[in-house]
């Protein structure tokens, strides 16, 4: 069995937005309900302890000093305040500084670092919670100095109060502030929902309008987005350009190619018709060689319009790579030695500038292989009855950058300067020895892939000077 990959499921980008937004939410109403719960901790204990202390100053004044020592008289509204809370207890305890109790419950615990002593102090108030019989209680400690007959002496009052009541006031503010803030939070993701839709609107209208359109319609999109989605809409209208111009070259190209091929076919199957219907052997040799001459030419042109496509697609496909175009050229040339003719043997003359050798062009190698055979060979087929072929690589300059400058000469009758954009075109061929007419048209294409120029011209020997300028850049540790 083989295994199938299951493609992803495309993502909802208004879901995202609103769990990342009801999440940060949630961060939010946590960090406020921990803030919630201590302030209403605090606010109750606030207004309780008011109470909590306004008994520990009853109880400190109702105690004086007499001749006959320290004398307690606790009034009842003392205790009757802390009363009022039906469900709470109140514990109270009165003593000496070194910790001997006068009146009340002598458990009651000490304050947090409290110790006894014999020294008095100056009064203070203190409050704190502690465990008491049990539960939790909350306490208040007033310290008073008294003048008696032995001198100065302090005296303490701690009151506490189970925490009863405290604690239902902290729980009922905390419930309605987090209910007020559980409702904010609900209006705000309601606006941020609509807040999100309304962002998202920009991209639904262009939804709709490429959804709604011809498939031949490659038009730029019209939409006028926010500047977050402006870049993505650019580079759509780019693809959409290119895509525009690409199917333009392949519909020229397409109709271009079934005419040059319709037309050698054509020329082919005539000549084979003549041969057939001449009766003289000499004629019809004629005939037949003429048809072969013809079938030749028809396979050049397909074998050219199958390496000119070949070169505009790998424009944009192939992967690229470091090319020493020295290398290539050398092998170009010991092909074309192997390939002898009637126009004699032809003679390359190879000229190498200082530095030139280290310099690299980053690129296609079948493209600038395909480029370079096409040069040679046009200069082969247009060369003089002595077939001469200069190949010089230099150090060029090309857009601020250097460049690698590659010149292809012939001794043959060159191409006039009005004829020389025209020879550019496809199936457009000059002078006498016609060829297919792509030569310099996938030499065109494969330079302009590569970010270079060609530029035509005439060779010292009056033949055509085919000049190449390519991005190059030297390789590093190479001998200059």
């Amino acid at each position: 069995m083989f295994a199938t990959r299951t493609p992803h499921r495309p993502y909802s980008l208004r879901r995202r937005l609103m769990a990342a937004m009801l999440a940060g939410f949630s961060v939010i109403m946590t960090a406020l309900a921990f803030g919630l719960w201590s302030y209403a901790r605090n606010a109750a204990d606030t207004s309780f302890d008011l109470l909590l202390d306004g008994a520990a100053i009853a109880i400190l004044d109702s105690v004086t000093a007499t001749p006959s020592g320290i004398q307690i008289d606790i009034p009842n509204s003392a205790l009757e305040i802390l009363a009022l809370v039906e469900d709470d207890r109140v514990f109270y305890q009165v003593s000496t500084a070194d910790g001997t109790v006068l009146t009340g419950d002598a458990n009651l615990p000490a304050p947090p670092g409290q110790t006894p002593r014999a020294t008095p102090r100056v009064p203070e108030r203190q409050f704190f919670d502690a465990p008491h019989t049990g539960e939790a209680v909350r306490f208040v400690r007033r310290q008073q100095v008294l003048t008696g007959m032995a001198g100065l002496e302090e005296v303490a009052v701690q009151v506490g109060q189970t925490r009863g009541a405290r604690d239902a006031m902290q729980r009922d503010l905390f419930i309605k502030g987090i209910a007020v803030l559980s409702v904010l939070a609900l209006i705000g993701l309601v606006f941020v929902q609509f807040a999100i839709f309304l962002a998202m609107r920009p991209l639904a209208g262009i939804e709709a309008d490429i959804q709604g359109r011809d498939p031949a319609n490659l038009a730029p999109l019209r939409a006028l987005p926010p500047r977050e989605i402006a870049g993505l809409i650019s580079a759509i209208n780019g693809f959409m350009s290119r895509l525009v111009a690409s199917k333009d070259n392949a519909e020229t190209f397409i109709a271009d190619v079934s005419h040059q091929i319709r037309t050698s076919l054509s020329a082919l199957h005539g000549q084979l018709e003549l041969a057939s219907e001449t009766v003289d052997p000499a004629g019809q040799r004629v005939r037949v060689a003429k048809a072969a001459e013809q079938a030749s030419r028809t396979i050049r042109l397909t074998n050219q319009l199958l390496t000119h496509a070949m070169v505009i697609h790998r424009a944009d496909t192939a992967p690229r790579e470091i090319v020493d175009m020295v290398g290539i050229a050398r092998g170009m040339i010991e092909e074309a030695s192997r390939s002898r003719d009637d126009m004699g043997e032809p003679e390359f003359e190879v000229q190498l500038a200082k530095g030139a050798e280290t310099l690299m062009v980053a690129g296609d190698p079948v493209s600038l292989r395909e480029a370079m055979r096409n040069l040679i060979d046009n200069a082969l087929r247009h060369a003089g009855a002595a077939p001469l072929v200069r190949i010089a690589f230099s150090q060029g300059e090309l857009n601020g950058q250097t460049a690698l400058d590659l010149r292809v000469e012939d001794n043959g009758p060159g191409i006039a300067a009005a004829d020389r954009a025209r020879a550019r075109q496809r199936f457009c061929s000059l002078g006498p020895r016609r060829g297919s007419g792509l030569g310099l048209a996938i030499v065109e294409a494969a330079v302009s892939a590569h970010c270079g120029r060609l530029e035509l011209d005439a060779s010292p020997e009056g033949g055509l000077s085919a000049r190449l300028l390519l991005p190059a850049g030297p390789i590093l540790g190479a001998a200059t």
